[in-house]
């Protein structure tokens, strides 16, 4: 019986939604930093400019993650009316780093993430992006619309 309750609760457990403006004041995502759970999902609302959130490795700023969990959204043109919302499922709580890939944004700070290390933060990923040239990815890959 114990056990039948226990199950019970883990089904009552639900994952939660975790919302990204891409572009809400400039070159920015808002929040640049969120914890994220296992199941939960991150949402990526494009609300200004012309921009993308695509995955990197702390260790190579503005350049498409090679391993890992990856996502690349696409270049969307954001707006109050733009109802493309980009979804990443969460199934790691490894950090997770990404950045803009349009012009010059990641290199003036555009870079943000999900679950990052204390000593690998947000502020050093912008320090380690500036003046690089960012790299494009291949298509919109690691999430859905």
């Amino acid at each position: 019986m114990h056990l039948l309750h226990l199950l019970a609760l883990a089904g009552l457990t639900t994952a939660a939604t975790i919302r990204i403006d891409v572009g809400k004041s400039g070159l920015t995502f808002t929040p640049d930093s969120v914890t994220a759970a296992i199941n939960d999902t991150v949402e990526f609302y494009f609300v200004g400019g012309t921009h993308d959130a695509v995955t990197n490795d702390f260790g190579s700023p503005c350049t498409p993650s090679a391993t890992g969990e990856r996502f690349s959204s696409g270049v969307q043109t954001g707006s109050a009316s733009n109802k493309n919302v980009f979804k990443v499922l969460v199934n790691s709580t490894a950090p997770m780093y990404y950045y803009c890939s349009v012009g010059a944004h990641c290199a003036n700070g555009m870079v943000a993430a999900i679950n990052p290390a204390a000593d690998k933060t947000v502020a050093a990923l912008k320090t380690a992006a500036r003046g690089k040239t960012a790299g494009k990815p291949s298509g919109v890959y690691g999430g859905t619309y």
